[in-house]
């Protein structure tokens, strides 16, 4: 699907709104700001609400999914639900119910943007400046983790390679909500809200089939420099690349292989793929089929309108 165009200006309006109001959290987290006459929505338990230029948005899973007695689960404990091809994981998040499914490229673009317009998110402290936090991208501090709570961001890291998790008041010193690190596995939306490991820890499938060519392999900021409809598919808009990308991780936005597309998309990178991690990081090498230890999946649902 062709989503720059329309995601450049609604981006564009999203950054100067958020300039000039406050988000409504009394009445639904992630809704409406004060006074609007729009509605405000809610999301079911696990799920956040993700704001769209056209309402209602939808709701994201909180965490990577776990297997949870067969059950797609958004919850912080236990290690991703990995080893499951595409199709399974549509599969499992269909079955939760009506209108659940698994997370499409369009609504990752949406996401990823909505990240990346907060300024909580950037190494400086403004959008544009410096670079993204990746996430868990190194598997020197770490296997596959569990998430923590919201105030432990680095929750699960062997920082100092002594053998399992540091000490939380140690990694808390260097790695919270209000301090940045290169590894925070959380990223801020404009909600105010938190979402998990969406760079980093686990690659995440997405629905549909990747069909529109391939070319050489690249980091995204790249890519953008570069246009063309790959570009116009998976990567950011020009004005949110970081000043110098050669001077900051490439702004922490990962990478792309595209030379050899199998028909399958994953994006975000996992816990052994380093600066390559990041939130618009994107895979194409593999086939539906594929699956692997370190590739899960993330389910989207219905935002319910509140009356």
């Amino acid at each position: 699907m062709r989503v720059r165009m329309w995601l450049e200006l609604s981006l564009l309006v999203f950054i100067f709104s958020l300039s000039g109001c406050s988000l409504d959290l009394e009445k639904i987290k992630g809704s409406i700001n004060e006074g609007s006459t729009e509605p405000s929505y809610t999301c079911p338990s696990g799920y956040l609400y993700v704001p769209n230029d056209s309402p209602p948005g939808f709701c994201i899973a909180k965490y990577e999914m776990k297997d949870v007695g067969g059950v797609a689960t958004s919850q912080a404990g236990g290690q991703p639900w990995g080893n499951i091809n595409r199709d399974a994981a549509i599969a499992a998040c269909q079955a939760l119910g009506a209108g659940y499914d698994l997370i499409s490229n369009s609504q990752w673009n949406i996401l990823s943007l909505n990240i990346i317009a907060v300024a909580d998110n950037w190494s400086s402290g403004a959008v544009t400046s410096g670079k993204i936090n990746r996430g868990h991208f190194d598997n020197g501090f770490g296997p596959l983790l569990e998430a923590g709570g919201d105030d432990h961001p680095c929750y699960g890291y062997d920082f100092d390679g002594v053998g399992g998790p540091d000490a939380q008041a140690d990694l808390d010193a260097v790695c919270s909500p209000s301090l940045w690190h290169a590894n925070r596995r959380t990223h801020k939306l404009s909600t105010n809200e938190y979402i998990w490991d969406l760079a980093g820890n686990s690659w995440e499938w997405l629905k549909e089939n990747h069909s529109i060519g391939s070319e050489a392999n690249k980091y995204i900021s790249d890519l953008v420099t570069a246009g063309g409809p790959l570009a116009t598919e998976y990567a950011p808009p020009s004005p949110l690349l970081c000043a110098d990308p050669n001077m900051n991780d490439f702004c922490g936005m990962g990478y792309a292989w595209m030379s050899s597309p199998g028909g399958a998309i994953a994006r975000g990178g996992s816990y052994y793929n380093g600066t390559d991690t990041g939130l618009f990081a994107l895979d194409l090498d593999n086939a539906p089929s594929y699956s692997n230890t370190h590739v899960g999946f993330r389910c989207v649902a219905p935002a319910t309108e509140i009356q």
